[in-house]
């Protein structure tokens, strides 16, 4: 019984890190966009690299990997340099 819940945990614990995107991904920079007359303007929230952390995009059209509708799914998605669980501050070497 206890091997069982062991491998639920792990396998839990595998799948919510594969959700995650690679620090590298969440440090690529959003493209800016030229928006159609009748796109959906919208607020999203991405990783700034110069801030190092997850900060509000204003009038955005597009979409993209590193664009969340949610500050809350962005600082999941990108748990990195301000949204960090560990004390150290992520390189930003990339």
């Amino acid at each position: 019984m206890k091997a069982a819940l062991v491998a639920i945990f792990l396998l839990a614990v595998a799948t919510y890190a594969m959700g995650r995107l690679t620090e590298k991904q969440c440090r690529t920079p959003v493209p800016l966009t030229s928006c159609a007359d009748n796109a959906k303007i919208r607020t999203v929230y991405s990783f700034i690299p110069r801030t190092n952390q997850c900060e509000p995009v204003e009038g955005s059209c597009g979409e993209g990997v590193n664009q969340f509708e949610k500050i809350e799914c962005c600082m999941s998605e990108c748990p990195y340099g301000a949204h960090s669980k560990t004390s150290k501050k992520s390189n930003e070497n990339f």
